[in-house]
């Protein structure tokens, strides 16, 4: 169960359990769910991931919280048992998102290497929301609402939690995604839209994995360092060049910490970057093993992320030629191979005269209006404060829910909303939830 709460409600949450009561159609099981999070229990922000996690009934019907004799009844989802390629990409949730360009080579490049992309939508510019429903109808993409967080009843002052949570709740929506697909793909990525991965020396994500595991029992998960690349775009649908974007990009002095891809049966959950909870982790494979032995990840050294950190808006018709970059794992090989690279570029151009995709290209951003503020307020809030190496996480909450996002009122924004549930009052916690999830129009570009 993938719950966020204030982690200081008790002394340590993590030795904290919940009764959970499951029921089917011939028994009814109570058992206590253990505790875990991603997050350290000292870190500044109050509100965390939190997995609660115990084996209940097949079949079951009903999923309860019991406490003290008070008895709340909880939605379930169910997971997915089927996926329609054997990776699949967990996105990080999106805000204020306008940045469709990026969108269109995340999807492309994923697409061509068999990674099926899982977003997340907090809120977004309509018209890029409207050309990802497009691509949604191709089974392309799968979209799921992030709500913000929110309590239609309480007994008292609390901490707004959206201000108080790490990052719009990151690693709760990683999680969820994780659950979702555990039983229905082979590896498992958690990226942000701009991570873009290039498989090296092999045709495929899947290929390129299973290579890099090795049947290891060992390994937790395979990390790829983000290398940060300037590169250019087009603000014309039709001008739309995959092939520009790479041939004209140019690498930046820096890199940032990187992002993992893994096998899900090793993971229950996972922060931003890589599952603190399976990391190092000790584990035995069968009740005679002697020495237990640990999960540790496996950091790559011949490949590497494309990390689009910076796009500067373009005429393409007065760009030259530009060249393939090299590979920044290795520094040798090519970033992808001039025919991988013109299939993609192919595909996307078909894909781009589709009239119900062609008919958008009127309304879509054709300026950076929001990721420039966003990033100036990351920049304010804590980036230059990392930079400098004074980014301690029990003094600041990485959060950028102040930063002040103005309207226009030309370029309309979807907002996800639902219809949000309080559970009677228990102790020492009391649940929220929502149900009924979808996009209004009514909200605004905001986190």
């Amino acid at each position: 169960m993938v719950t966020t709460m204030n982690k200081r409600t008790v002394s340590k949450i993590t030795r904290h359990t919940i009764n959970l009561i499951g029921t089917n159609r011939t028994s009814r099981w109570l058992k206590k769910a253990t505790l875990t999070t991603e997050h350290a229990l000292d870190d500044r922000c109050d509100y965390s991931l939190i997995l609660a996690q115990t084996n209940l009934l097949e079949n079951m019907r009903t999923l309860e919280i019991e406490a003290d004799g008070i008895l709340m009844q909880i939605p379930m989802k169910r997971p997915k048992y089927s996926a329609p390629k054997p990776v699949v990409f967990c996105v990080s949730p999106q805000f204020a998102a306008e940045q469709w360009q990026t969108f269109l080579v995340q999807l492309h490049v994923s697409k061509r290497y068999g990674a099926h992309l899982q977003l997340y939508v907090v809120s977004m510019v309509e018209s890029y929301f409207n050309l990802l429903k497009e691509y949604e109808k191709l089974g392309l993409v799968s979209i799921e609402p992030w709500l913000t967080i929110k309590f239609p009843t309480t007994d008292g002052p609390y901490l707004e939690p959206n201000r108080n949570v790490e990052l719009r709740n990151q690693a709760a929506a990683h999680t969820d995604c994780i659950l979702m697909y555990k039983e229905a793909v082979s590896f498992i990525g958690v990226i942000d839209m701009d991570d873009i991965l290039i498989p090296t020396n092999a045709n495929s994500y899947y290929e390129e994995f299973e290579r890099e595991y090795a049947g290891s029992w060992e390994i937790s998960a395979l990390q790829y360092q983000k290398f940060d690349f300037r590169t250019i775009k087009s603000a014309k649908l039709e001008a739309q060049s995959i092939s520009e974007i790479v041939k004209n990009a140019r690498r930046l002095p820096t890199k940032d910490q990187g992002k993992c891809f893994f096998r899900p049966e090793r993971f229950n959950s996972s922060w931003s970057h890589y599952s603190r909870n399976s990391d190092n982790h000790a584990i035995y494979l069968t009740q005679d093993q002697e020495h237990r032995i640990h999960w540790r990840r496996k950091v790559g050294q011949a490949n590497g992320i494309f990390h689009m950190k910076k796009m500067t808006m373009v005429n393409l018709e007065h760009v030259p030629e530009g060249a393939i970059p090299v590979n920044p794992g290795d520094n040798i090989t090519e970033l992808i191979s001039e025919q991988h690279l013109k299939e993609i570029n192919e595909d996307m151009k078909r894909m781009l005269t589709r009239p119900e995709i062609a008919n958008l290209s009127s309304i879509l951003p054709n300026d950076d209006f929001y990721m420039n503020i966003v990033f100036q307020c990351y920049n304010e809030s804590f980036y230059h404060i990392r930079d400098t190496n004074f980014l301690y996480n029990d003094v600041t909450c990485v959060n950028a829910f102040n930063c002040e996002l103005p309207q226009r009122e030309n370029i309309p924004c979807i907002h996800s909303d639902a219809t949000y549930h309080s559970g009677p009052k228990m102790w020492p916690i009391t649940y929220h939830y929502a149900t009924n999830s979808f996009f209004s129009r009514d909200i605004g570009c905001y986190q």
